[in-house]
């Protein structure tokens, strides 16, 4: 990309002198054209880095929080690379058996939250997009911040 970049700032600077500025206004139009996807891109990013922020607050706890944000990662993941990836869910399975240990009460809200976050997934995306790379990318910090936070050997239980 920086090479076509450079490549279109060159001729347009040669070919200005000598009478064809049409290709400075479509090396600018270029230009405006990256700098409006990247900042579009950022904007999708936000909006939902904003939405799984208000998610994160309807949640009980932050185990179920990470539980949820799994199942959400879990169908994003199968969503663009198949059913058989099961990388999610069985992280996501590991997780409830040390968090919940033998409390099945304790396993069964978590496995509600995993296939809450599967479902709501499930009813915002039909296909592997680029909406989806951007939910997964804010999911995937989310699930960064819980996991930052359930480690805090400080924190209120």
């Amino acid at each position: 990309m920086k090479l076509m970049m450079t490549s279109l700032v060159l001729v347009a600077c040669i070919a200005a002198p000598l009478g064809f500025s049409a290709n400075a206004q479509e090396a600018m139009t270029e230009r405006e054209q990256i700098a409006a996807a990247k900042k579009a891109a950022l904007k999708a990013r936000e909006t939902a880095e904003l939405r799984v922020e208000a998610d994160m607050v309807t949640m009980n706890n932050l185990v179920e929080a990470l539980a949820k944000n799994l199942g959400q990662m879990h169908f994003l993941r199968t969503l663009c690379f198949g059913e058989g990836d099961q990388k999610w869910r069985e992280l996501a399975s590991e997780m409830m058996s040390i968090e919940s240990g033998n409390d099945m009460e304790d396993k069964r809200l978590l496995i509600r939250a995993f296939n809450a976050g599967f479902y709501q997934e499930e009813g915002r995306h039909t296909e592997c997009s680029a909406s989806v790379s951007t939910d997964a990318a804010a999911l995937a910090e989310n699930g960064r911040h819980i996991s930052t936070m359930l480690a805090d050997p400080y924190r209120e239980r």
